[in-house]
Order: structure tokens, then C-alpha cells, then sequence
């Protein structure tokens, strides 16, 4: 019973601890604002988007994970509000996670075209379980092999639900073909514990996003559309011991996008953890991408799990339909 309890605790940090990390999301790169909110004000963009992925253990069905945000700028007021809503669920466990974010960005003109976009964001977190969805060890017969309807173990009467509040801070700094952030969450080291009597205060989540942005098509030639880039990003996080890095590299050909991604993690040594594909699809004012990774499995020291991914992002801009082919994911023209 005692193994059983601590597998049940140990599995669920671990799920906490994977949802407050941004690598759930294998399109880190265009939803950037995930890992840092001040890209809600970048470029003075309105925009609403939705993202799907489902996550596949070996050990459960899948994990569904559904997100949404939307940004609206002031061009005049020089500031825009940016609020998203994460909701995660846990299949043949009844466990759910919910989070939800306002942040106010501040934009800053440092030069021609440099840009500083500090932001800071208050949200709040909510982590629901029902007991009569998980198996605890009194409920085993070992006997006639059956599953008693209830359990009488003390931990079922802890597992319940939870809520919370956290405070961020972040900033990005660039121009037309780089981008540099940083960004610091749970300030406030919220209590996420299950059982208030004790205290599991999350730790300062720390990342930084680094991207660049190059023409690989400057003399126009005709074998490659004529706006063709190639866009390298990196995501670093750190969470106490742990240290979590995404790399992408993308490549943008006209209205059309493929790229390659990597994770990477260190806990007792350097591991990478998968590799991934995305495509990506612009038509008018909407954004489209589909996303896959290939886990690497570690028996003893790690397990990376499968990711499917869906999204679509909407631009309220209504100079978008007259790109005339300009599809450069770094840019400041919207800022005039």
C-alpha cells in the first residue's frame, strides 16, 4: 500500500511538473507567448488562436491538452493585453489541470527598429482529481484478483482539488531579424499541493528564448519562391534542478513552412529527449500547422512521450492579404 502511495503522488508531480513546462507544446516557436507573454504585444498583432495535442504513455490511453489565447494591441496607448487558457486532462485517472493568464505588455521603441516589450502577467491554476477514479492498494484482492468499488486509504481522502494564483514577469528585445527574451514565472512560488497541510511551493520557473532570422533567397532565384527564410530559435528553461532546452529550425517558403525541432534535457546527465516535424500552411489572414515528435526512451532515466499536434492562428491585420508573398516570421512593420 505504501508503493502504492508513492507512486500515485510521484506520478502526479511528475504530471505538474511536465504541465508548467512549455515543451508540451511541440510549435513553441509560433506560440512563443506560452513561454514568454510579452510576445502578446510583438509587432502590435491581434490575434486568436487554438491548439490541440494529444500525448501518448505507454502506461495510460493519452493525455488531451487544449489551448487558447488571444492578444489585442493599442497602436496609440502603446500597450497591448494578452490572456490565454490552458486545460489539460489525464484519461483512466479523472485528473485535470486548468490555467488561465492576463498580462499587460508595455512597448518601448529603443532605435529605428529595436523594440522592448516588458510584460507582467497574473494568473491562476486549479488541479482537480476524483478519487474513485484511482486505484489504491486496499482496493486490490489479492485473492480472487478483483477491484473493490471503494478504498478506505487515507491518501484518497486528500486527493481532491486545488487552486492557486502565480505572478510572471518577462521582456523581449528585438528588431527585424532577431529576437532575445527572458522570462520568470510562479514569482509568488505558488502552494500547488493536494494536501494544504503540506506545502509544495512551485519554484521560480526561469527561460530563455533566443531566435534569428535570415534570407535565403537574396538574389531571387527562381528554383525557391522569392520570400524564402530560414529561422533558427531556441527555448531554454530552467525548474530547480532541471534544465529543459527546445531548438527548431524553420524553414519558410512563401505561404508554406517545414521545420525540424529537438528537446533536450538535463537531470543527472544530458539527454535528448525527441525529435520533431512541423508544416505549416498561411492562407489569407489564417495560419495553419500540424506537428509530430519521434521520443527517444531511456529505460531507468527517462521517458519522453509521443506528441500529435493541431493549431490555427488567426490575424485580425487587415494589411495580411496584401503581403504580396512576404511571409518573415521576425519582423516590425506593423509597429507604423
Amino acid at each position: 500500500m505504501k508503493n502504492n502511495k508513492l507512486y500515485i503522488l510521484f506520478f502526479l508531480l511528475n504530471v505538474v511538473l511536465a504541465f508548467s513546462q512549455d515543451e508540451i507544446v511541440l510549435s513553441n516557436s509560433r506560440f512563443l507567448h506560452k513561454s514568454n507573454p510579452s510576445f502578446f504585444g510583438y509587432n502590435n498583432l491581434t490575434k486568436v488562436g487554438v491548439l490541440y495535442n494529444s500525448i501518448s504513455y505507454s502506461s495510460f490511453s493519452n493525455i488531451d491538452n487544449k489551448y487558447v489565447f488571444g492578444a489585442i494591441s493599442s497602436e496609440r496607448q502603446n500597450f497591448s493585453l494578452g490572456i490565454d487558457f490552458n486545460s489539460l486532462s489525464i484519461e483512466n485517472t479523472a485528473t485535470n489541470f486548468n490555467r488561465g493568464g492576463l498580462s499587460y505588455i508595455y512597448k518601448v521603441q529603443l532605435g529605428n527598429e529595436m523594440f522592448f516589450l516588458p510584460a507582467l502577467s497574473i494568473g491562476f491554476g486549479s488541479q482537480t482529481t476524483d478519487p474513485s477514479g484511482l486505484i489504491f492498494g486496499d482496493q486490490l484482492n489479492s485473492i480472487t484478483g478483483l477491484i473493490n468499488a471503494e478504498s478506505k486509504d487515507e491518501l484518497a481522502q486528500l486527493i481532491t482539488s486545488t487552486n492557486y494564483f502565480k505572478l510572471g514577469a518577462s521582456f523581449i528585445l528585438h528588431n527585424y531579424d532577431f529576437l532575445l527574451g527572458l522570462s520568470l514565472m510562479n514569482l509568488n512560488r505558488p502552494n500547488t499541493s493536494f494536501n494544504k497541510e503540506t506545502s509544495y511551493r512551485s519554484p521560480i520557473l526561469v527561460s530563455l528564448q533566443a531566435a534569428y532570422e535570415f534570407n535565403i533567397n537574396p538574389y531571387e532565384r527562381r528554383f525557391i519562391p522569392r520570400y524564402s527564410y530560414l529561422m533558427i530559435y531556441m527555448n531554454a528553461v530552467r525548474n530547480n534542478n532541471t534544465y529543459n532546452a527546445y531548438f527548431s529550425q524553420e524553414l519558410q517558403l512563401g505561404e508554406f513552412s517545414v521545420g525540424l525541432s529537438q528537446q533536450a534535457g538535463y537531470i543527472s546527465g544530458i539527454n535528448l529527449n525527441n525529435v520533431g516535424l512541423n508544416i505549416g500552411l498561411s492562407i489569407e489572414n489564417f495560419d495553419l500547422g500540424v506537428a509530430y515528435n519521434f521520443p527517444f526512451q531511456n529505460v531507468g532515466m527517462y521517458y519522453s512521450p509521443s506528441i500529435f499536434e493541431l493549431s490555427v492562428v488567426f490575424d485580425f491585420s487587415i494589411y495580411r492579404r496584401n503581403f504580396r508573398g512576404q511571409y518573415k516570421r521576425i519582423h516590425t512593420d506593423n509597429y507604423y
